[in-house]
């Protein structure tokens, strides 16, 4: 847990995950502070030593707070950075969600593919927003800086322009189909920015939704071929390609989002591809 006071930090949700992970190593190189969510906390302590993020950094850079994305408990603690009891409460400046679920086998000609969990990323969507709307009745004042938010999604969930080569289409509509709904079920919600339909209040200062092309390696901030090197679309033409890699996706967030607070992405449905 952080022993100093930040003025500014970043809010990670499945920070174990390739990208969102990669990020949050550029996050805390740069020497910002950062707070995220864990399962097991060792395990996301584990993969930033592993690299090269020391003992020290960790200690006074991130907080972790032990959790799961159904606790809307845990959610705010990492919203607020474990600042619940102060009187006026630091709220994150930006939120990156990585939460994805995982593919699994099952006996079915049609759909032989499915998720461990078909409603995962479109549910912590949900408790994240609605530990900000709590927070914000709680605390008033947080209101007047609401963050963004970055959600990694995937490409395939377009309905209205392709964004995948002819020859992954049965790749995303027969095997990742399950995948793909959750996904496309996350966008709707974070760019609708409202936690209630009825109420026009935003929740967000912003919101982005990533689509990377089905996504190739691991965390590993070395192994890419660096941020500049992907080819970056919208919704009404988007970038098509096969593969891009999980490092290179996680930096591109970093420099865009957190770096450069770049608000020309806010409201868009971005494609990155090698």
């Amino acid at each position: 847990m952080s022993t100093s006071t930040p003025n500014k930090f970043i809010a990670f949700f499945g920070a174990t995950g390739g990208c969102a992970n990669a990020c949050l190593v550029h996050t805390l190189n740069a020497g910002l502070h950062a707070s995220a969510l864990a399962r097991t906390p060792s395990k996301l302590t584990d993969m930033l030593l592993a690299q090269g993020i020391s003992q020290a950094v960790i200690d006074a850079q991130l907080n972790i707070v032990q959790g799961d994305i159904a606790d809307l408990s845990a959610i705010k603690d990492v919203l607020l950075s474990g600042s619940r009891r102060r009187d006026t409460p630091l709220l994150a400046s930006e939120i990156i969600s990585g939460i994805e679920s995982t593919l699994q086998m099952q006996w079915s000609v049609k759909r032989p593919v499915t998720v461990d969990n078909r409603e995962i990323c479109a549910t912590s969507a949900k408790n994240i927003m609605q530990a900000l709307q709590e927070t914000y009745l709680e605390y008033p004042s947080t209101a007047q800086r609401k963050p963004s938010i970055v959600v990694i999604s995937t490409t395939g969930a377009s309905d209205t322009n392709e964004d995948v080569p002819f020859a992954f289409r049965f790749l995303y509509d027969i095997l990742l189909a399950d995948a793909s709904k959750d996904k496309k079920d996350m966008e709707r919600l974070v760019m609708g920015n409202t936690v209630d339909s009825d109420v026009a209040q935003p929740v967000f200062r912003g919101a982005v939704a990533l689509r990377p092309s089905l996504l190739v390696g691991d965390q590993n901030i070395k192994d890419g071929k660096g941020w500049q090197t992907l080819k970056v679309g919208l919704q009404d033409s988007p970038a098509v390609g096969f593969t891009v890699h999980r490092a290179d996706v996680g930096e591109w967030i970093y420099e865009q989002i957190i770096k450069r607070g770049d608000e020309r992405w806010f409201g868009q449905l971005v494609t990155l591809t090698s």
